[in-house]
């Protein structure tokens, strides 16, 4: 939606005078009438800016910002019904699926919501990868978003000896959700744009043709589609569904706030993940969560910035820095000649 220009909120500002104006007392402001003017109330700083009003009223909660931004529409209730049931009777699988999913949801919830995009979409990892970067199918798609070569490297995910930026859930975000709107531009139906991210743009089209040809709408449920991709969509929406109202199926998910969970440091050279585990006192499986894209531990020629939990982040860049300056003194003495006896 677009948002209220500068000089209309200018314009805003100025009309909505200070609530002490209309004050009783204030006999001396009259209108034209001889009677006390009604002044308008103060209008709430951001008034009519939609991205400052989802500011002011977002949940503190992000299950719950999440759930505000469902708009995904319904489609073949018995076949989500049938999934929505196989996620219930298994709750442990779901616990490990959004326990991995808690580091990332809000990094993707952003970069949604940004886009102006359906929020089911930020839960298309767990569909994919169940939100394990580290996922790889066999037929090599990788990452949380599941893309293959060709596909990452179409939107620009490098794919070097060092590092698969189809692993990196930055750059993988990125372009998992330009790809889906390519797609959703491409049919104009998120239905039909979700079965080409899973079966290719290509075959969607095709069977769309098909589906005409036969008098028909080419809407998703009238599609010949493979059985993987015919139950793809209700995966999601039945996902959906357990976030909407997790206590209807039997379910806790736990709170989750709607805050950060990483940030970036821009070390600005290479160095061992296991290294900065131990200088920060992090577990090394918890770093590598952050930073998946990395083939090998340390990957020389990259210095890519550093992914860390925003609570340790502080302390791991001091801890970083201090390691730098011991190294440089080590190695200033390597090179120091000893003087003979």
């Amino acid at each position: 939606m677009p948002l209220i220009s500068r000089w209309t909120a200018a314009f805003v500002a100025a009309v909505a005078l200070p609530g002490s104006l209309a004050c009783a007392g204030d006999g001396q402001f009259v209108n034209v009438a001889g009677h006390p003017p009604v002044l308008p109330a103060a209008a709430p700083a951001g008034a009519g800016d939609p991205a400052i009003e989802r500011l002011l009223t977002r949940p503190a909660d992000l299950w719950e910002r999440l759930r505000q931004g469902f708009a995904l529409p319904e489609l073949d209730r018995k076949l989500v019904a049938r999934h929505e049931a196989w996620y219930a009777a298994r709750p442990e699988l779901l616990q490990a699926i959004f326990g991995r999913g808690r580091r990332y949801l809000h990094y993707i919830i952003e970069e949604v919501e940004r886009r102006g995009l359906p929020t089911e979409l930020a839960l298309l990892p767990a569909v994919e990868s169940g939100f394990n970067p580290m996922a790889l199918s066999s037929a090599n798609a990788s990452g949380l978003w599941q893309f293959i070569p060709g596909t990452g490297s179409r939107y620009r995910l490098a794919q070097t000896a060092h590092f698969d930026a189809r692993r990196d859930v930055q750059a993988s975000t990125g372009a998992a959700l330009d790809y889906l709107e390519e797609l959703y531009g491409m049919h104009r139906d998120w239905h039909l744009a979700l079965a080409s991210y899973n079966w290719g743009e290509n075959s969607v089209l095709r069977a769309v043709g098909q589906s005409r040809a036969r008098g028909r709408d080419g809407s998703f449920d009238t599609l010949s589609l493979p059985e993987e991709t015919r139950n793809y969509v209700p995966k999601l929406l039945a996902l959906r569904n357990i976030v909407t109202d997790p206590g209807r199926f039997g379910l806790n998910l736990g709170e989750l706030a709607d805050e950060p969970y990483f940030t970036t440091l821009p070390i600005g050279f290479d160095i061992d993940l296991r290294v900065v585990a131990r200088l920060a006192g992090l577990p090394y499986e918890d770093l590598l969560a952050l930073n998946p894209g990395y083939n090998r531990p340390q990957s020389p020629g990259t210095a890519r910035p550093l992914v860390v939990p925003v609570e340790s982040a502080e302390s791991t860049q001091a801890a970083v820095d201090q390691y730098v300056v011991e190294r440089a003194g080590e190695r200033a003495r390597q090179k120091t000649p000893r003087r003979g006896r």
